[in-house]
């Protein structure tokens, strides 16, 4: 789909999954009005960020439904998937290095796994012949001929047990002594995978390296100084052997960068090293993409993990754009009927029943006959992204629009062509007038939907400034949701080097809607933003706006009872999620601090 000058095309999928990339009728600019409320002023003199992909995360559980298929059907959903014409057009996937949270078996590995009580530092056990015999590199290549455009991101999500300090792929932290090995690791991960014919853009050491205890799956807990060690050396490993592979820190969701990225990044030796900073969009605002760029403005942002099923979950994917993200990776894109097979519990998971896999996924096909497949309308909803946001194309100024009616992002080519992404969540028709220059047209929405619409500026839209304020926006109302805070840490005063110490949280409803029945409240406590040192998990009912509980933290790291007091001064800082719910409106994740002071045994305060 191509625009002619001075006109306005555009495609459109639907939640329902009755349109999938369906042509809209094009419409002719004209010269513009006085801008109304529902004007979409885009203006392509003012330039962002440039694009590196989009695309999704290539788990086990992916390769095990593709390759359960016979020949012709894969070749279908691989093109479906990545031809840049007759398919949604991925160009950047994310790779693991061994296994992950969602394999279609239990039998977890790592790229150099030893017996128990051995350590391999010379790496003489490294190999990757089980990737190679299961299929995995055969199955990326393959995806690479159809678009050789596709860019990779390897990622860990277990690191070789030896090098923890629990022994074991399952749970742990990081041993720090291990920085030299690891970054010896991955770089002979690196150039196992060029042998292979995948040559790996960018590096990430850590899927999720602040949730390394709570889930018996691949998984490894680093503090920000333990990346730091490791990324520092992986920097000097990949410069001696010649090898120009991206390093991104981080890979993990907002809430927690201030705890994380932002001692990482002042820190001058890793901001040497890193080329990039991951994002996981679970927790948190997109927003912090915008701070920290304003920090560090020369640093690039990616997305590298979230799944975004419905249109209202679109409109996350427009702000983490807007907000300065160069990439987007979808979470997983092919499974059964059932959402599965996967291990993210460390157990078999198996649904008894289909679960939604109209948005659960983007393809999947049936646990009994895998050769019968469907695109799920998710699949639409994501293509209108991806098949027209290309690699170099950069943001350009637009709108934001209104949730309202609808919410956009604006990215432009080479050749000046705009594509403009616009994603009405509402379940009414909608009809705005995007505007460019001197230019305007008139376009009309389905409800729930998200729509790409291309505008090649021509003598109407450049026959006046392109910068056009913006129109009286209507005042945006905060969708009705509930959110949780912390609003009280209950410490108890005068507690002495040594002591068994039982932290709780006084947590409140802040939100206009109760919490969902049967939700599963964690509390976790922490006394660098960091690793906690104590967590709840308690099953709560529905929690009233203004309603409080009291969370006690007795499910601490390590398998304590309770924290162990260490003398001098600490900040505390509890954090709140709730999940495992029917349905999310908010995922809280705010968080409180508290100031403590812990005697030495025998002493006054410090």
């Amino acid at each position: 789909m191509t625009a002619a000058p001075d006109t306005l095309r555009g495609t459109v999928s639907t939640d329902d999954g009755r349109l999938a990339l369906s042509p809209l009728p094009p419409a002719a600019l004209r010269r513009a009005q006085a801008p109304g409320p529902r004007t979409l002023p885009v203006d392509p003199s003012a330039t962002d960020q440039p694009l590196l992909g989009m695309g999704a995360n290539l788990t086990d559980t992916d390769v095990y439904n593709i390759l359960r298929m016979s020949r012709p059907r894969q070749d279908e959903v691989l093109e479906a998937l990545f031809h840049p014409e007759r398919g949604a057009g991925w160009n950047f996937l994310r790779l693991p290095l061994g296994s992950t949270d969602w394999e279609s078996t239990h039998d977890f590995y790592t790229y150099d796994d030893c017996p128990a009580g051995e350590r391999d530092w010379d790496l003489r056990r490294f190999s990757v012949q089980r990737d190679v015999d299961r299929g995995f590199f055969a199955l990326v290549r393959r995806c690479l001929e159809i678009n050789p455009d596709l860019l990779f991101l390897g990622s860990v999500w277990g690191v070789p047990g030896w090098m923890k300090d629990n022994r074991h792929i399952l749970f742990g932290r990081f041993d720090p002594a291990c920085a030299g090995a690891y970054a010896h690791y991955l770089r002979l991960a690196v150039q196992a995978f060029a042998s292979q014919g995948i040559r790996l853009h960018a590096l990430a050491t850590q899927n999720e390296p602040l949730c390394g205890d709570d889930r018996a799956t691949p998984a490894c807990r680093f503090t920000w100084r333990m990346q730091r060690d490791v990324l520092v050396a992986l920097r000097q490993e990949l410069r001696a052997h010649g090898l120009d592979t991206e390093i991104w820190a981080y890979d993990h969701n907002f809430d927690l960068a201030h705890a994380f990225v932002d001692p990482l990044l002042a820190d001058p030796e890793a901001r040497v090293a890193v080329d990039g900073v991951a994002f996981h969009g679970y927790g948190g605002s997109p927003a912090e993409i915008s701070r920290l760029r304003g920090l560090y403005p020369e640093m690039p942002f990616y997305m590298t993990e979230r799944f975004l099923g419905h249109p209202g979950d679109l409109d996350h994917l427009v702000q983490q754009l807007r907000h300065g993200a160069r990439s987007y990776l979808q979470w997983t894109a092919v499974t059964d009927e059932y959402g599965g097979p996967h291990q993210f519990l460390g157990r078999p998971f198996v649904y008894r029943k289909p679960r939604d896999p109209l948005h659960q996924t983007f393809i999947y096909n049936l646990r009994d006959e895998p050769d019968r497949w469907s695109k799920s309308p998710a699949y639409g909803l994501y293509a209108q992204f991806t098949k027209y946001l290309k690699r170099g194309m950069r943001r350009v100024d637009c709108s934001a629009g209104h949730p309202g009616w609808v919410t956009a992002v604006a990215f432009a080519g080479a050749d000046g062509e705009i594509a403009l992404v616009t994603v009405n969540q509402t379940d009414a028709e909608q009809a705005f007038s995007p505007r460019v220059g001197g230019a305007e047209a008139e376009a009309v929405q389905p409800a729930r939907s998200v729509a790409t619409w291309l505008i090649r500026p021509g003598p109407l839209a450049l026959g006046a400034a392109f910068r056009v304020p913006d129109a009286p926006q209507e005042p945006r109302a905060e969708p009705a949701a509930w959110d949780l805070a912390p609003v009280e840490i209950l410490f108890p005063e005068g507690q002495e080097e040594g002591a068994e110490v039982a932290l709780a949280c006084r947590v409140r409803n802040v939100g206009t809607l109760p919490t969902p029945d049967r939700a599963t409240l964690s509390v976790q406590f922490s006394l660098d933003g960091d690793c906690p040192v104590a967590r709840s998990a308690a099953r709560v009912g529905p929690i009233p706006p203004g309603g409080e509980v009291v969370a006690q933290g007795n499910v601490p790291y390590g398998g304590k009872t309770a924290w162990t007091a260490e003398a001098g001064h600490h900040t505390l800082i509890a954090w709140v999620e709730l999940g495992n719910c029917p349905a999310e409106a908010n995922t809280g994740n705010n968080r409180l601090g508290r100031d403590i002071w812990v005697r030495p045994s025998g002493g006054p305060a410090p």
